[in-house]
């Protein structure tokens, strides 16, 4: 049974809100796409694994939690999923790598050859298994849990593995996971059905989402490099006008009546998740503050304060997650 799905990465939908609103000569430019082209592959090699969970049926009670984060003594460890059955729990580490990858030992190495015979040395996803585990454990044990815990490395695509030797960790591929599950024997019970279930809601109760926002303060970008204006989805030209009560785009004449929502989204993403009257009227290069009133009240925020010192922020709680020992 699965208990927590995988949802679209924050940082992921931050840099879809944020490349459009950069000049496009922008000195972080490269690095923003590239972030979120290596981001895109990743979820999207996390979705081809979840594709393939759902062939997973077994005989005995089981549970699957997909995009797991929890804090163990000050250090946040993210896990893309859990296996938890009667006799071992297994973290599954997903990757997607391009090309032809060697797989080295003493010590452990992943080095990615391109086409053109360009050599690379990966992160070792050996290594972050190895540390998930132990704060995985340590975690279950303040909770009085002795379950043993294994890890894997699904790679989510066929690449063309050359082991120089053979790991101890298990390395597969996602369309191959499945079957590997099943092969595995469930020889002794160590928790029950009911213990199965307390723990995976207890784990999903405890996951802590990532909150990158806002993008600017994270990435070190000046706020003021975020160009303003309502954004036309049919031709994502900046600079939409108000008028006779919806949104008209001068470039290609679309039209609609809420488009300041996603200006509002790309706000709270970007800059602040909190804003004022006149910054939502800066931002939106809409000059009647009555209006902008009446979209603020109608968006969902919490007023604080009267007069000119009030602003409209947001409810969520956001997690004030120490970047640096959090893993993006």
């Amino acid at each position: 049974m699965i208990y927590k799905q995988r949802s679209i990465p924050k940082k992921l939908i931050g840099l879809n809100a944020l490349i459009p609103r950069l000049h496009p000569s922008h000195t972080d430019m490269y690095r923003i796409e590239e972030d979120l082209r290596i981001r895109k592959a990743g979820y999207g090699g996390e979705q081809h694994l979840d594709k393939h969970m759902l062939e997973f049926k077994p005989p005995y009670p089981h549970a699957i939690l997909h995009d797991v984060c929890l804090k163990q003594n000050g250090v946040y460890f993210q896990m893309d999923s859990i296996l938890i059955t009667p006799a071992f729990l297994l973290i599954i580490e997903v990757k997607n790598f391009a090309g032809k990858i060697i797989v080295k030992s003493n010590p452990t190495q992943f080095i990615q050859v391109s086409p053109t015979g360009e050599r690379k040395v990966l992160k070792n996803p050996i290594a972050e298994l190895d540390r998930k585990q132990i704060f995985l454990t340590q975690w279950l044990l303040q909770r009085k849990i002795e379950l043993p815990i294994s890890g894997i490395v699904a790679f989510a695509y066929t690449n063309e593995l050359v082991f120089e030797n053979v790991p101890e960790t298990k390395l597969t591929f996602t369309n191959e996971l499945p079957s590997y599950l099943y092969s595995l024997p469930i020889q002794k019970e160590v928790i029950s059905k009911a213990a199965i279930r307390k723990l995976a809601t207890e784990i999903r109760n405890n996951h802590q989402e990532y909150n990158p926002f806002p993008l600017t303060k994270l990435m070190n970008i000046p706020s003021t490099d975020i160009l303003p204006g309502v954004i036309c989805p049919a031709c994502n030209a900046r600079g939409m006008q108000w008028k006779q009560r919806k949104w008209s785009c001068q470039k290609c004449k679309h039209t609609g009546s809420n488009y300041h929502v996603t200006a509002l989204t790309d706000w709270i993403y970007l800059i602040d998740n909190r804003i004022t009257n006149k910054e939502f009227r800066n931002f939106t290069l809409l000059n009647d503050r009555h209006v902008t009133k009446r979209f603020l009240a109608g968006s969902g925020l919490k007023h604080v304060g009267k007069g000119k010192g009030s602003f409209y922020i947001t409810n969520e709680k956001t997690n004030k997650h120490d970047s640096a020992l959090h893993e993006q």
